[in-house]
């Protein structure tokens, strides 16, 4: 179970996601969705064109979950690449987390795909991840 839902509740230049999934990977996935969802209105035909291995450290699993979205946006912008498909393993490791996996890919297609949201940045505002009986849950806010 994963789910992602946008929210505008913040300030005028932001906009967010409230998650939730039953897996810190889960989770990771959520946010890539819904990271992709604000960015067009409606999810672009999936056409796998490119597969990556991702490896990630960070110290905390809130800035694993900062720097995963951020090389996400990073390789949509410079590369015009949007991520589609997700293989995720995060695990604790001396000292922090960290997240290896495979990720498929497609190609942006002006033609075809319509950007309605430029994503500036991902933020830290209140962001927190908790886990609550099993079920992951978090905010994240992107400046728009």
């Amino acid at each position: 179970m994963r789910k992602f839902e946008i929210s505008d509740r913040f300030t005028t230049a932001d906009i967010g996601l409230d998650l939730e999934a039953d897996s810190l990977e889960g989770l990771f996935v959520a946010g890539a969705e819904g990271m992709f969802a604000i960015i067009f209105s409606r999810k672009p035909a999936t056409r796998s064109t490119d597969r990556r291995n991702i490896h990630l450290k960070s110290t905390t699993v809130e800035q694993l979950l900062i720097d995963w979205l951020s090389d996400l946006l990073y390789l949509f912008d410079t590369d015009g690449l949007i991520a589609c498909n997700y293989q995720l393993s995060i695990k604790e490791s001396s000292p922090g987390y960290e997240l290896n996996g495979m990720v498929d890919f497609q190609q942006f297609a002006p033609m075809t795909d319509v950007a309605e949201h430029e994503i500036k940045a991902v933020t830290y505002y209140k962001l927190e991840i908790r886990n609550i009986g099993g079920v992951f849950r978090c905010h994240v806010v992107f400046d728009i």
